[in-house]
């Protein structure tokens, strides 16, 4: 299937994000993803090992290089999550009940937790979540090495649960040395973003950045927000990070679900006035991991996080685990595609600038929607007009032009971008239109006679500023 087959069908603004795991990562399963709208795959280094993400790189470089399309590369860092440690069968634990927390492996009337600093942390009176929040404690008292909790909510424990401290400000470094380890390898295998889990202020995203410059490479900076803390600091680490996730798993389990939708809300539009890319992940689709239908609920969370204006949506393990990731990608691009062409939609975004600086880029949006043109082909040489142009949510779709296939990748997450690498001319001339027209007539879906408005910088060397625009037949 060619590029230009593939882009016959609507043009989805809002991005989608997959997570490969055993379920995907093939080499044709992951074209056939590609192909159904994924623009970035997630490794999660939570699970799998360094060689089956390794194979995965390879995939989908050799792939976006076979097929012509750009494909972007987020590596997800698993943070310092706190598990229960490893024992023989399932544990009941039934509302009432008294139940023993250790740090110490060798209480063998106590659930041993992998983390030494949870008697310091936690208090008479404070919860403790396990396994996604299914299990709630409540703590009695502290001695020693030894949690003495009573069970507030029941349920079955078994071997490596996740466990949360809401509302605890955990005395752990945001990164563990495993990821430390996988921040090395990302810069090896030139990945394109980098995912921070557990972030709670700016300096975890200032202490990744500096850990990325020794690396002797400038990857952004992906900050999940998934702590109470993170919520408190929003503005600073929003400040901070290159880009946002809405990570509602422990989100969820941290803070009160009720409380989850109207902070997803504030955090886009925290992002979107910030000029940064924002993702909202987990359980999008949670029933297509075993179900090739997705719920109605689900149709609705998604279509909602698309009117709340986030960059991307993301799927987890409906891709990397479930019975059915194409038909899970397949349904993200069909909820996107109906969401982007109704009324409801266009007339919340139409003339919106989240940008409220009277700019070019804020003018150029005013005018392009009284215009009868295709696309927006934005010439840039450091991705700053697709940015602005993107977060000043332009009706039409931006094509940019980018002399740098690293940049070309990392555009691909942006909402309505379709990026292209372009080794021609930036400054505008008859020269530079003949050779832009003939290259998106190659390589995207934009046809011989369309209209589109060209933009760049004049000069050349003015980094990071629009100046010139012109209307052109392609």
């Amino acid at each position: 299937m060619s590029i230009i087959e593939r882009m016959q069908a609507p043009f989805n603004k809002t991005k989608i994000v997959a997570t490969l795991g055993p379920s995907s990562n093939t080499l044709e399963m992951i074209r056939k993803l590609a192909f159904s709208g994924v623009d970035v795959f997630r490794l999660n280094s939570s699970h799998g090992s360094v060689a089956d993400h390794e194979q995965a790189v390879s995939f989908i470089r050799q792939i976006a290089k076979e097929e012509d399309i750009a494909l972007a590369i987020l590596l997800d860092l698993q943070g310092p999550k706190i598990r229960l440690g490893i024992f023989e069968g399932v544990r009941v634990a039934k509302v009432g009940d008294t139940l023993d927390l250790s740090v110490s492996s060798d209480k063998e009337s106590a659930l041993f937790v992998d983390y030494k600093g949870l008697t310091k942390d936690v208090h008479v009176g404070d919860p403790i979540m396990i396994n996604d929040g299914r299990i709630r404690l409540r703590v009695m008292d502290v001695v020693g090495d030894i949690v003495h909790t009573v069970v507030e909510a029941g349920g079955e424990l078994s071997s490596r649960k996740g466990v949360n401290l809401p509302g605890t400000d955990v005395a752990v470094d945001a990164m563990t040395t495993k990821d430390r380890d996988y921040v090395a390898w990302g810069v090896k295998q030139d990945v394109d973003f980098i995912a921070l889990s557990f972030v709670r202020k700016a300096k975890d995203i200032i202490d990744l950045k500096q850990l990325l410059k020794e690396c002797g490479k400038a990857i952004p900076v992906i900050a999940k927000i998934e702590k109470p803390q993170a919520i408190d600091r929003l503005d600073e680490i929003i400040e901070a990070s290159d880009g946002v996730m809405v990570a509602r798993g422990d989100l969820g389990v941290e803070m009160n679900p009720e409380q989850v939708p109207i902070i997803q809300k504030s955090i886009i539009q925290k992002a979107n006035f910030a000029q940064k890319p924002v993702i909202v992940a987990t359980q999008m689709l949670e029933s297509m991991i075993h179900e090739p239908v997705a719920t109605r609920a689900e149709v609705a969370d998604v279509a909602n996080a698309i009117l709340d204006g986030t960059d991307a949506i993301m799927l987890s393990a409906e891709t990397a685990s479930g019975d059915f990731p194409v038909e899970s990608v397949t349904m993200m691009s069909r909820i996107a595609s109906e969401v982007e062409s109704s009324k409801l939609y266009n007339s919340q975004y139409l003339f919106l600038s989240q940008d409220h600086r009277a700019d070019l880029n804020t003018q150029i949006t005013r005018l392009l929607d009284l215009l009868p043109i295709k696309a927006v082909i934005a010439i840039t040489q450091t991705g700053r007009t697709a940015e602005k142009l993107s977060k000043a949510k332009v009706r039409h779709p931006i094509i940019a032009l980018c002399p740098q296939i690293r940049m070309v990748r990392q555009l691909s997450l942006l909402w309505g971008v379709y990026p292209l690498l372009y080794k021609g001319p930036l400054e505008i001339s008859e020269v530079t239109i003949h050779q832009v027209a003939e290259h998106v007539r190659e390589h995207s879906f934009l046809k011989e006679g369309d209209q589109v408005m060209l933009v760049t910088g004049l000069p050349y060397f003015t980094l990071g500023k629009t100046t010139s625009f012109r209307l052109c037949s392609i």
